[in-house]
């Protein structure tokens, strides 16, 4: 249970950069969903609201965002091909452990190593673009997501007594 919790929370932190990216590369007014009533209707905005960035940091973000891009996209490819081979090697109620296994085993490779380059665009940000005071601000936006997660992880322990 809090294996499969955590790579769902793992792909929706992905979908959320994902999100983020394609905001910031074609702009807000090509989606109209998100987050609403914040400072903005993406996270991206929150958190630039949230740390305070001026125009230029933005700036330097969507440079590192539009570098990053051509790295993170054909891997986000790869795992939604992934999704859709299991789907397909699962069809009609069928089940194949093996495959189901060498399937899952790919698309674990694949996420790991969006993991690793979201870390690096975190860490490109956060020593090239943030000053100290910013920093401070993220490390508390930061611990205080992980304790909501950890909060949201023991409710839906508990709710099932």
């Amino acid at each position: 249970m809090k294996r499969s919790l955590y790579f769902t929370g793992v792909l929706l932190l992905i979908l959320a950069g994902v999100i983020g990216i394609a905001r910031a590369e074609f702009g807000a007014s090509h989606y109209t969903w998100g987050l609403h009533g914040g400072p903005g209707r993406y996270p991206a905005a929150y958190l630039a609201h949230e740390l305070g960035l001026t125009d230029a940091q933005k700036t330097q973000i969507k440079g590192i965002f539009a570098v990053e891009r051509h790295t993170i996209v054909p891997l986000l490819h790869e795992v939604l091909n992934e999704c859709s081979e299991m789907a397909s090697a699962n069809a009609n109620g069928t089940f194949d452990e093996a495959k189901t296994r060498a399937i899952a085993d790919r698309e674990s490779a694949t996420v790991a190593q969006l993991l690793v380059e979201r870390q690096r665009i975190i860490s490109k940000i956060y020593n090239d673009v943030l000053t100290p005071e910013q920093r401070v601000k993220a490390d508390q936006l930061l611990e205080r997501m992980h304790g909501r997660v950890e909060g949201l992880l023991e409710h839906l322990e508990h709710s099932r007594d």
